[in-house]
């Protein structure tokens, strides 16, 4: 599947299955360029209908995605029933196939989610894994568990565990999560008018890594970032493993003046970036600059450029993200088409 040709098949497909039952279309790149060349690192091809979503990430340097998502098999006012089959792989033995099932239910003021899930493949013996999400009040907790073999025989310390709790009053957003061996932190502002801010924190114990980003916004903020649904969103992505990638935009797309705080350490490796940025004219295009560095035995300093640019009408969107770093002299782009 490592080829244009399945891009296009099943770009193709969606095309012809958007004319009989489709909505939308979600056409996503990741382009990058370096000293070795140019490659399409992600290629996302999604079709939203009525009844399912088709959708397919292929990744050139990880698994493809190819999965089909059944929104609602059953609901009514309270209660839905959703399910998605899924292949991960790249056309060979290694292959692996998941199917998932969850449900929601509202109880007065509880809200509760229940998924399960088996994932099979030729190379290994199937396992399984489970989860729920539960929301009351201010109050939301996330947990999963994935087991190394059927669910229904006894948990072993192999077994994963992943979880996490947020506390969301009024004007706050803050979360605790476990990620098996890794931990999170997560703190935001929802709610203001001219202010926001999101921080999450990652540190993993035994390898030293960690990992932090502060984003924050001045004037008219983004607020469809910088809310409560977001937050849990990103939570639950960073801290639970998924099938599908997701992309969140640079920061110049979260206010008329933004601020990035951004630093991680990687086998011993250590980045750190700042960088401000600022709409120009209107919220559709900005422009932000950073200092960007690497420090392992020696330091290395050197700007950071992004550059934000949306287009939207009645037929639909489309995004334009760049970004150089000077340190690593490398250019990216996130192109985004939407119909």
């Amino acid at each position: 599947m490592k080829n244009i040709a399945t891009i296009i098949l099943v770009f193709v497909i969606c095309l012809l299955s958007n004319q009989t039952f489709g909505q939308s279309v979600n056409l996503e790149s990741t382009i990058r360029v370096d000293g070795s060349g140019t490659l399409l690192a992600v290629q996302r091809v999604e079709v939203k209908g009525s009844t399912l979503t088709l959708k397919y990430d292929y990744k050139a340097n990880g698994a493809d995605v190819l999965g089909i998502i059944i929104p609602k098999i059953w609901s009514n006012k309270t209660s839905s029933l959703s399910g998605m089959v899924v292949k991960i792989g790249d056309g060979n033995s290694n292959d692996k196939f998941a199917f998932d099932i969850w449900g929601k239910k509202k109880f007065g003021k509880l809200t509760t989610m229940v998924e399960i899930g088996r994932i099979v493949s030729q190379a290994n013996k199937p396992f399984d894994f489970a989860g729920t999400r539960l929301s009351y009040g201010n109050f939301t907790t996330e947990a999963y568990v994935v087991a190394h073999h059927p669910i229904n025989h006894r948990l072993t310390k192999e077994d994963e565990i992943y979880a996490w709790i947020a506390y969301h009053p009024t004007h706050a957003f803050a979360a605790l999560g476990k990620q098996d061996k890794q931990y999170w932190a997560y703190l935001g502002t929802k709610g203001l008018s001219r202010f926001g801010n999101f921080t999450f924190v990652n540190y993993q114990p035994e390898t030293k890594n960690f990992w932090f980003k502060s984003q924050t916004g001045f004037g008219e903020i983004n607020q469809n970032f910088f809310c409560q649904e977001n937050y849990i969103i990103a939570a639950s992505y960073l801290t639970v493993p998924l099938f599908y990638y997701l992309h969140f935009s640079p920061i110049v797309s979260k206010g008329t003046y933004t601020l990035k705080v951004e630093g991680r350490q990687t086998a011993g490796i250590q980045n750190y970036e700042v960088m401000m940025g600022h709409q120009l004219g209107n919220s559709s295009f900005g422009l932000a600059v950073g200092i960007n560095s690497e420090y392992s035995k020696d330091i290395i300093i050197a700007p950071s450029f992004e550059l934000y640019k949306s287009w939207k009408n009645t037929l639909g969107q489309c995004i334009v993200e760049l970004r150089y770093d000077q340190v690593y002299k490398v250019c990216s782009a996130f192109l985004v088409v939407r119909y």
